[in-house]
């Protein structure tokens, strides 16, 4: 599912790119982009859970106490 998602949005950015770099400007569209990679990034921060030197187990318990 999430390669499709990736896939979907790797489509889009590539088919629509080169317009947006001609009617917006190359800041804009670079401010544009950034935003969303900052976007993505605080998500990331926020709703994924550090599994890095934890077991399965532990990993289990806390996506359990998170929901």
């Amino acid at each position: 599912m999430l390669d499709c998602n990736e896939q979907g949005v790797n489509f889009f950015v590539s088919l629509l790119f080169l317009r947006l770099l001609e009617q917006l400007g190359p800041q804009v569209l670079y401010t544009m982009f950034s935003s969303a990679c900052v976007v993505g990034a605080i998500f990331v921060r926020r709703h994924v859970v550090e599994t890095k030197g934890k077991t399965l187990q532990e990993i289990e318990v806390s996506l359990l106490q998170t929901q």
